[in-house]
């Protein structure tokens, strides 16, 4: 028989019993629709997982202490300071090594005050970052300026209503006093008496310093939508440490050696933590696995977002499963329909083979039929599954979206449409395949016989 024989001869028998074959459909749609709903939820939440990390640089390691002196192999440095620098260099897949230095500020923006901690880096550091500007520049080599994340201004409230205050860093004058992290918190370190003195005598009021502001990131994610550098605040490190000297001429400053009167103890320059630089994420992993070996502390962006990746698997995983067994249950009513199909059309089958029908024919027909109420059950399904996923993040996507608009509660990628509607297509050719076999075993004399 013809290809087209075998198409029509098939669409006919579906239509002979369309309410039947309409149930098996309905039966495949629902299977289709739960696998297609539950997988794009896991997909949702694998987006939403993954778009924390999308604004973090994945190709660097943090270094944030050196290795046990009882760990440390001959002639690794075990202080934080420039010849560890120069080792972590040398670290295979390491293309550069940037500082980090953080000190700790009360910043004040009118009559509200806030403590941060401003993180020092070279000014190339800046460059590879590739930071989004609303306004201004960023931090230049030798010159000290801050350049503030993208909803700093959030933390800024009214001392009197509690209210966020409405600031805008091109105009507003920002002051600082330098603190330290005491047994109680962040306290001034100027105005504090010296050791030795008396601890009950006044205190002078704390030094404030104006602090220029460079630029400000710009919020490329939405309002009231926090990302990884929100609330930083940023300097160039040689700048940030030259401007520290110079408000704190004498005394040692913040996070490094000093003697008990306060005063620095030697030279060396100790830095919080350094940032490795590799060419990719696969690098970084390299790199952070042999710095760990060697006795580093060391993390890597590029590990959390692989665990959340694996557990986004996961939840697809569990959900897909849910929904696999709404189609498994479809399959069962296909092989059913079909059964009862050859039963049906016994008489028929055997006129089919007594006028020389090949039983391959006979066996496509029945597979033909099958995977049809597979394929529209599939589609149906998909349109639906479009519908309930346009419904879920117009509601509850809604509250998950700090806009208050539709959020990405489900997420259906285009693979997941064609392979729900292929999935479903291969389920009915296989629900078929026992009915197929059934039809072509028929003896064509019995078959002739039957009522």
């Amino acid at each position: 028989m013809r290809w087209t024989d075998l198409l029509a001869t098939s669409f006919a028998s579906l239509r002979q019993r369309l309410f039947r074959t309409s149930l098996t459909v309905l039966g495949v749609l629902i299977g289709t629709t739960a696998v297609i709903v539950m997988v794009s939820l896991g997909v949702g939440l694998s987006s939403g997982f993954t778009a924390q990390f999308e604004n973090i640089n994945l190709r660097q390691v943090s270094v944030s202490g050196p290795p046990p002196q009882e760990q440390a192999a001959p002639g690794t440095p075990t202080k934080m300071n420039d010849a560890m620098r120069a080792h972590l260099a040398t670290v295979p897949g390491a293309t550069a090594v940037w500082p980090v230095y953080l000190a700790d500020l009360e910043i004040s923006a009118g009559s509200a005050k806030q403590f941060f901690q401003v993180q020092g880096l070279p000014a190339e550091a800046f460059q590879e970052m590739d930071l989004p500007l609303e306004w201004g520049e960023l931090p230049q080599e030798g010159s000290f300026g801050l350049l503030l994340g993208d909803m700093l201004d959030q933390q800024f409230w009214d001392p009197v209503s509690g209210m966020p205050l409405e600031l805008d860093f091109q105009t507003q004058t920002l002051f600082g006093t330098l603190t330290q992290w005491g047994d109680y918190g962040p306290v001034p370190i100027d105005g504090a008496p010296p050791a030795g003195e008396d601890p009950t005598a006044p205190q002078a009021p704390p030094k404030r310093h104006i602090l220029p502001v460079v630029g400000e990131l710009r919020n490329d994610r939405g309002e009231g939508q926090w990302g990884p550098y929100s609330g930083m605040v940023w300097a160039d490190l040689d700048a940030m440490i030259t401007w520290l000297q110079k408000a704190l001429p004498g005394k040692a400053l913040p996070n490094q050696p000093a003697t008990s009167d306060g005063k620095p103890l030697g030279k060396e320059f100790i830095y919080t933590e350094f940032r490795v630089l590799t060419d990719s994420p696969e690098q970084a992993e390299e790199v952070l696995n042999a710095l760990r070996d060697m006795g580093y502390q060391a993390y890597a962006e590029v590990e959390w977002i692989r665990q959340a990746q694996q557990q986004a698997l996961m939840i697809q995983a569990v959900f897909g499963g849910i929904g696999f067994i709404s189609l498994l249950v479809a399959a069962i009513g296909i092989a059913n329909t079909m059964m009862m199909s050859v039963y049906e059309r016994t008489k028929e089958i055997g006129i089919m083979k007594v006028m020389g029908a090949a039983l391959g024919d006979i066996r496509r027909m029945f597979l033909i039929e099958a995977s049809t109420i597979g394929f529209f059950g599939g589609l149906m399904g998909l349109l639906l599954s479009l519908v309930a996923s346009g419904v879920l993040n117009a509601t509850l996507g809604a509250q998950f979206s700090a806009e208050g608009g539709p959020g990405s509660l489900s997420v259906i990628p285009a693979w997941l449409m064609v392979g729900a509607v292929g999935f479903a297509t291969l389920i009915g050719t296989v629900a078929g395949v026992l009915p197929a076999q059934r039809a072509m075993k028929l003896s064509p004399l019995a078959a002739i016989r039957a009522e």
